[in-house]
Order: C-alpha cells, then sequence, then structure tokens
C-alpha cells in the first residue's frame, strides 16, 4: 500500500469513525419515551393518541369531557411509560387547550389539575394541584402546568397519572373535548436528562 492509498484509507475511516460518534452523541441527546395506550375513566374518554416527532410529547385528543350550567365532571386519565436505559425525567409539560363560557351575572368555570406517577421509576412530581377560574368567555383557552420532578431511577417503566376536575355554575359552561372544534387537547412533554 503506497502513501497515497493510505491516505485516502485514513480519511475514509475517520469521516465514517466521526460520522458514527456524531450519531451516537445525536441519539444520545433525543432519546424517545414509550407511551402506551392512555386509558381514561370517569366523564372522558380518548378519541385519539399520538406521539410526536421527537418522540417525548404526547397529544391526546378527549371526548365527552365538559361541564356545563353548575355540572361538575372528573376524568382520571393514566399513562404507562417506559423511559429510555441512562435518563430521567427532569420536568412535566401539561398544555390543555379548551373553551370556556361565562354568562352574565355567572360565576365563571373552574378546572382543577393534579398529577401522580407511580410505580417508582418516573419519580415524583413537585407541585401541588393547579387551579384556574375563569371570569369570562374564551374560545380557546390555553393553560400550561410546568412541573418538576424529583427522579427515583434511572430509565425503566412507570404511570404518569393525570386527575382533571371541571366545575361549572349556573350560566356557566367548560369544555376540553372534541365537540367543540377549537378544544380537547392535552399536550405533554417530558423533559429527558442523562442520570447522574
Amino acid at each position: 500500500m503506497n502513501f497515497k492509498q493510505f491516505g485516502v484509507l485514513l480519511s475514509i475511516s475517520t469521516i465514517f469513525g466521526m460520522n458514527l460518534i456524531a450519531n451516537k452523541a445525536l441519539a444520545q441527546e433525543s432519546p424517545s419515551i414509550t407511551f402506551r395506550k392512555a386509558i381514561a375513566v370517569g366523564g372522558c374518554s380518548i378519541a385519539a393518541q399520538e406521539v410526536g416527532e421527537d418522540g417525548r410529547t404526547l397529544s391526546l385528543i378527549l371526548d365527552k369531557f365538559s361541564a356545563f350550567n353548575g355540572q361538575r365532571n372528573r376524568c382520571i386519565i393514566r399513562i404507562n411509560t417506559i423511559i429510555p436505559s441512562g435518563f430521567n425525567i427532569q420536568e412535566l409539560n401539561v398544555l390543555y387547550q379548551g373553551s370556556v363560557e361565562v354568562g352574565a351575572k355567572s360565576e365563571g368555570p373552574d378546572f382543577s389539575r393534579s398529577y401522580t406517577f407511580s410505580a417508582g421509576n418516573l419519580g415524583q412530581v413537585v407541585a401541588t394541584p393547579q387551579k384556574t377560574k375563569f371570569k369570562e368567555d374564551d374560545p380557546l383557552f390555553q393553560v400550561q402546568d410546568n412541573l418538576d420532578v424529583i427522579s427515583a431511577s434511572c430509565g425503566g417503566q412507570g404511570q404518569l397519572g393525570l386527575n382533571l376536575i371541571e366545575q361549572s355554575y349556573p350560566g356557566s359552561n367548560i369544555i376540553v373535548d372534541t365537540t367543540d372544534v377549537n378544544a380537547g387537547k392535552v399536550i405533554l412533554s417530558l423533559d429527558l436528562i442523562p442520570c447522574s
């Protein structure tokens, strides 16, 4: 093998080696979470579920989750997940979209949320229950909860729980439901970091 052939071989192996290192680093930076089929009980159902391109975002389209003119409605959602080995959850962001109608002289509706992690591997959510009080009409509200997570272990299986309550009052309505073309979406985004 002459010097020129050795140089070409060295260049090819260097490019290939750098490409493997870059791909490995990229894979470590953006791991995906496995989301199992979400289950809803109570006064709601899940019409659709879609995992985002980043592999760490889950969109749920809710159905039958609304409260009208003094009604109270509760929705309990459970999602089994698998966190990739070598990573844990640092933060959970949940965005809700819905609509609200508040009649004249009516007390606006409330939307309450709390969160649970179970099965140990997800860690513990660091947040008090959240509550939003609506005072006026909002044809497309967006409410976001940003929650810190204390991780229990590195990777593995766990279950994420969302406990939602809609409380309307006479003359007010709240909808987080696909019957309203603008409403009914819940987007969960989990921020992963390498285990230390």
